[in-house]
């Protein structure tokens, strides 16, 4: 080679692939970083990842989930590969020996009368002087979260600029798979968002709309998660904790099968809608989106009959319905 290689470089070089291909990879990134840590560059550029040292590099450290070790080898093996395609030696861990996950989380569809009772709470929110804005705050962002069927970190990443109240348009920018996309909403979910910004302005086009009364800045996760947990619990829905749920995600999961089921009932082309829905939920592809059929199904049996007639090879195996997309 012409060019002596390090493996920054080569580092360098599969991240503008992996960019440029769409992928936003800032987890994945920091499984590779921490991957090369400990290797020493060839004198002669020539790289190769040994067996011993991928295995080494690799080894699951105290306390790591399963689903960690996956992502950490995952990321690895197709940095792997781009090293083994421009010409370096380099061992990929086989996927026998990855650890076996155990997809046993099913996701919890919200009934309508859950989702009122959800609703109800979140607009009877008590006032709290340490945070005189969150009886404000949370019937809107589960609104959004009901209607528009956005994931949790695009609610609170949202910000003054990216509502549009002159046409009921969310703008999402850079979410999950590197993806921006404009989201409507409906007349409900403009009146709220228009009198929350009335009693709580932003102080500035860039702001973020829901505010962290201890930081200024937006909420974390986990604080969104505590507000779910207690909506569940002044809802009367039986929550079963970590591993069971419900959980946060399963509002865009019950946007999804709701929207499913209402367009098989009133007799809409699914395959028609599909691509649709998945530009909304802002999927990589069909494929996930079509895993909402099988959920579908199973909490509506009425009409299962009239999707597998239509979509029977579009419904996929009823393993798949653990996973979150």
């Amino acid at each position: 080679m012409s060019h002596p290689y390090t493996s920054a470089r080569l580092f360098e070089e599969f991240i503008l692939e992996r960019r440029a291909l769409g992928y936003i990879f800032k987890t994945d990134e920091g499984s590779i970083r921490r991957f090369l840590q400990n290797f020493v560059e060839p004198v002669d550029g020539i790289i190769e990842f040994t067996k011993e040292y991928v295995l080494e590099n690799t080894k699951r450290k105290a306390n790591q989930s399963d689903n960690t070790v996956m992502r950490d080898i995952s990321a690895i093996n197709c940095f792997m590969d781009f090293a083994i395609r421009k010409g370096f030696n380099a061992y990929r861990i086989p996927h026998r020996s990855l650890p076996k996950i155990k997809r046993n989380f099913v996701a919890h569809i919200f009934s309508d009368d859950e989702i009122q009772r959800m609703l109800a709470a979140a607009d009877s929110t008590p006032y709290k002087k340490q945070s005189p804005d969150r009886h404000f705050q949370i019937p809107v962002m589960f609104r959004i979260m009901f209607n528009c069927g956005l994931r949790t970190s695009e609610v609170i990443n949202l910000k003054r600029n990216n509502v549009d109240l002159s046409e009921n348009i969310l703008t999402v920018l850079d979410t999950k798979f590197h993806k921006d996309r404009l989201v409507p909403f409906s007349d409900e979910v403009f009146t709220s968002i228009k009198n929350y910004l009335e009693k709580v302005p932003p102080r500035n086009a860039n702001d973020y709309i829901f505010r962290s009364p201890k930081t200024g800045s937006k909420y974390g996760a986990n604080m969104l998660h505590a507000f779910f947990r207690d909506l569940l619990y002044r809802a009367g829905i039986p929550c079963g904790g970590r591993g069971i749920g419900p959980r946060p995600h399963d509002i865009r999961h019950t946007f999804a099968v709701h929207c499913l089921n209402n367009w098989a009932l009133s007799g809409v082309d699914l395959m028609a809608v599909l691509p649709v829905l998945s530009r909304y939920l802002g999927h990589s592809g069909i494929k996930g989106t079509q895993k909402y059929l099988q959920l579908t199904a199973q909490m509506y049996p009425d009409i299962v009959s009239k999707l597998e007639d239509r979509f029977g090879l579009l419904i996929p195996q009823p393993e798949v319905r653990y996973e979150a997309v």
